[in-house]
Formats: C-alpha cells, structure tokens, sequence
C-alpha cells in the first residue's frame, strides 16, 4: 500500500535521512534578491492603498510572485533574469506614481533607499547582490526575529498559493489580498520588535483560516460535493500523461484540452485528490492513478512512458529531471521544464503522443479510496460530543491531519493501542478494532478535519475539554496548519519528526517555545502518560 497526500507532501529524501540537507545557495541568493525587490514593491503598493488608491492587477501580480518563493527547484535562469527585471520596472513605476500622488496632495512620503542595483544586470551580479543581502540580514536580525521573519514567509506562502487558485473559482478575495500585502510589509520595517511581529503573526492566521476555509467551499460549489470514489491504479495500454500538484483548476484546463485526444491522464501524489470531485467523473481520459513511490518522485517520473505536467506552485524538490518530456504550467519554470504558455497545452499533448506510452495493460494493483461520506462521518462526530457532554469520553485525541506517516507509523500504532477506554480517538493514519476509535479510511481529509474540529468547537468549550491534535506528515503548508489549527482553538498540537528540508529542528524547538506548539517524543506510551495526566 502507498501512501498518497491530500496536501503536497515533500517526502523524506536522501538528503533528509542523512541529516544535511541544505538550501541552494545560488537558489538562496535569488529568493533573496526576489524578496527584497517584491518588499519595495509592496510597501509602495500599501501606502497608495492607505491613501485610498487600489491597483486590483498590481495586487494579484505580487500575489503571484510570493507564491513562487514555495518552489523547490532550480529556477531557468533566463526566465528568472527577465522575472527579475519585470519586478524592478514595476517598482520603478508604482514608485514614480506614489510620489506624484504624493506631491498632488503635499504630503511628506516617505521613499524607500534600495540598495540592491540593477544597472550593471547579470545573473552573477545578482547572485552576488543576494548573497551580500542575506549577510546583511543576518547580521542585523537577532535569532528570534530570524525564525518569526521565516513563519511570516511560510504563511504567506502557503496563503498566496491557495488564493491564487481560489480566484480561479471566481471568488472575490480583496479583503485577504489586501491581508497578505500588509503582512508582507511588516518585513520592511527594522523597527518592528519580537511582540510586534507575534501579534502580526496571530492577526494573519485568522484571515490564512478563512482563506482556507473559503478554499474548500469554492471547490465543492465549482467541482461538486466530495464523495467516497474508488481510484484504479491499473495501468492502460497507450499514450499518457501523468498530473503532478495540486491545482484543481490547471488539471480541469488540461483534461478540456485532452477531452477529444487518445491519451490516458492520470494523477499523481497530491493530485488524487481531484476523483473525490463528481465533475471529473466526466472525463473519460482520467483513467486513474499512478505511483510507484511515496517520496521519490524522481523514480515515478522514471517509470512513467509518458508525458508529465507539474501544476501551478508544485512543491517537490526535483535534483534530477526528465528533460524535453516534463512542463510545467507554473509563472516560472525549473530547469529541464518546458513552461505551458496561456494555456495551450498543445506541446504537452504531442509530447505524449511522441513518448512511447505504456504497451500493454496493467491489472495487478488494487484501487485506493478517496473522498468521503460527509453525512456519516458528522453522525459520528455528533455521537462523540453526545459522549463527551455526558461525560463518557474525558479526552479527544485526532491523529492525522494528513494521512500516514512514512517513519512514525508504529509511534502511533503504539500510542492508539494504549489510548485508555473512558478517551475517544478520531484517526485518518491508524486503523484499529478498539471501540473508542473511529478511523477515517480515506486518502482525502484534511479538509473534512477541519469540518470536524469546526463542528466540535460548535458545541464544546475546547478550552476546557482536552483535545490533542497528532500531525502525522510534515509539508511545506505545515506550518499554515499549525497557526490555523491554533486560531479553532486547539492547545495540544503535536508535530511528527520532521525533514530539515521543510521544517528545521531549530524552526521545531522556537514554535515550541515561543507558540506551545510541541514534538512527538520517540516513546509514544510516556508521552501519551504526560498528556493524560497534564488534562
């Protein structure tokens, strides 16, 4: 059995096993360059809506931009250099237009200095102009000030991603759009201490929860209501493409411009998500999903005969890619990737039609589950509040919000096997016969979590009954789930070990300290013994 995500998970790497991960430092001087030139852009974007200008294209454009800072792999550098330049010509101008608005009206606006230059444009010069602002930053930043700096990041990241897709449904998003801008300003000001920034990060993760809140609601009013769906993992004789991410709305553009060609589409890791959603029951080529591996990507990509789409904001790490048969439909591509332009999948197709496909059919796998029955699963939950206000049940314990574990499965095999009679688990990674546990068997549920939690927050003072909250996956929207877990109200949240890749032991122990948010411990029946008798 495989283990699939409903959110896009960054497996466990070689590099992660080892203990030595480690950022590009090309990669890293960019993002910083990229960082810099966005903040100036956005401070200016902030102060023209202050004095009552909004710029609607301008506002998604540097929305857009955030979302690319997510990206694992190697940018093309000819598509970064020209990236790089279109974001200094925009600062420029909304620069040149505040200070006209600001001489109109007399006032005395403040001009931000820049001390990253673009006269003498080069991709050395601008690894070496990111590197020196990296340096600069570290030395002017204490500790603490560094790792809230990178959970203001992280959450922007992870909220521009999903609002980018969620404006794709149609939704209006201004007042979020607006959210993020002035939280990512909040990075231009030095003067800003520790408190300030906590309490900005405490204001943002309600606006991040109703982005992803609105989320979930605006693809199951676009793609239909979630339901329990059976996916084959058979493969079929033919040309094919295989669907990497999680962006719904790319997938759907893909399997319209597919819908009249002979190639079969199948999904792939985060993307098994979209068979839950009835209205891709309507395209006869999504014929299933296909892979091999957890974690290595690169050995599915491999042993894949066709062609392969990374959607929008895909965040794997990607060392080794498959070049002329891999696309991308991201702002920006990756080395190896052909970028898709305005939605014309034309070179995507033929590729496919070029590869040598899968010769014959495949019948030797069994099908995995998706989706859910809402309706049961509340009529569950709803017999569990009864327990609790009667007092039967004295503490809940949710273990997975995302699905399995890769190296902590029998952590909490362990912990649910010594759970004691009078509590009540709710479970998406741990199966069990005890009656006090009721398992989830489904490999999309993240959302319906938080249904759940919402639903229990309805009806129970979760500040006073105890509910431990056990993530059993690190990815790179952990950090997201953690401050919007917080917002519902949970106090006992506990992260699983992590990559260093996606969340560093440092980054562990200041979200302990600093938020109460806390780490499994290698022995599940004493930690579970510190919960009890903690509650």
């Amino acid at each position: 059995m495989f283990n699939y995500y409903a959110d896009e998970n960054v497996g466990f790497n070689n590099c992660a096993i080892q203990g030595n991960c480690s950022i590009d430092p090309i990669l890293y001087s960019l993002i910083e360059v990229l960082l810099y030139e966005l903040k100036q852009v956005t401070y200016y974007m902030v102060k023209l809506m202050e004095l009552g200008y909004e710029n609607k294209p301008l506002r998604k454009k540097i929305i857009q931009y955030l979302s690319l800072i997510i990206i694992g792999y190697e940018f093309n550098r000819n598509e970064f250099e020209k990236l790089l330049r279109e974001i200094d010509n925009t600062k420029k101008e909304v620069e040149k237009y505040f200070i006209k608005i600001c001489e109109e009206k007399n006032l005395d606006c403040q001009i931000l200095h820049s001390s990253i230059k673009f006269d003498n444009f080069d991709f050395s010069n601008m690894v070496n102009q990111g590197e020196r602002q990296a340096i600069l930053k570290n030395k002017s930043m204490s500790q603490e000030t560094k790792n809230l700096t990178e959970i203001i990041l992280q959450l922007l990241k992870s909220a521009s991603v999903r609002l980018l897709e969620l404006e794709e449904y149609g939704v209006e998003c201004g007042s979020e759009s607006n959210a993020i801008l002035k939280f990512f300003n909040s990075l231009n000001f030095t003067t800003f201490n520790e408190a300030k920034l906590t309490r900005k990060i405490n204001e943002f993760a309600k606006v991040n929860l109703e982005i992803h809140r609105k989320m979930h609601t605006a693809k199951e009013e676009y793609f239909g209501k979630i339901r329990p769906k059976e996916v084959s993992t058979e493969i079929k004789k033919g040309p094919a493409i295989l669907v990497t991410g999680q962006n719904l709305s790319d997938f759907e553009k893909l399997l319209e411009a597919s819908k009249e060609e002979e190639i079969n589409i199948y999904t792939h890791n985060g993307m098994i998500v979209a068979h839950a959603y009835p209205k891709f029951s309507d395209y006869k080529n999504l014929v299933g999903h296909f892979q091999k591996s957890p974690d290595n990507f690169e050995m599915d990509f491999s042993l894949f005969k066709g062609a392969i789409l990374i959607t929008q904001n895909a965040q794997h790490k990607f060392e080794r890619l498959f070049r002329g048969r891999i696309f991308t439909t991201n702002y920006i591509s990756g080395k190896g990737m052909r970028k898709i332009e305005n939605n014309d999948f034309t070179p995507l197709l033929d590729a496919a039609k070029e590869a040598k496909g899968f010769e014959k059919n495949s019948k030797s796998t069994k099908p995995v589950l998706v989706g859910y029955d809402e309706k049961s699963v509340m009529d569950k939950v709803e017999e569990t509040i009864e327990g609790i206000k009667a007092g039967k049940i004295k503490q809940l314990f949710i273990i997975g919000l995302i699905n399995h574990s890769l190296f902590s499965q029998n952590y909490f095999d362990e912990l649910v096997k010594n759970i004691p009679d009078d509590c009540f688990v709710i479970s998406t990674a741990v199966s069990s016969d005890r009656k006090n546990v009721f398992h989830l068997d489904s490999y999309f549920n993240t959302s319906l979590i938080y249904k759940i939690l919402e639903k229990i927050k309805n009806e129970i003072d979760v500040k006073k009954f105890s509910i431990s909250l056990f993530m059993t996956q690190c990815n790179l929207h952990t950090i997201s789930h953690l401050f919007n877990l917080r917002q519902i109200g949970l106090k006992n949240i506990y992260l699983p070990e992590c990559s260093s890749n996606i969340i560093t032991p440092n980054m562990i122990q200041f979200l302990s300290e600093k938020f109460g948010f806390k780490q499994i411990g290698k022995n599940p029946k004493k930690d579970l013994q510190a919960i009890i008798k903690e509650n």
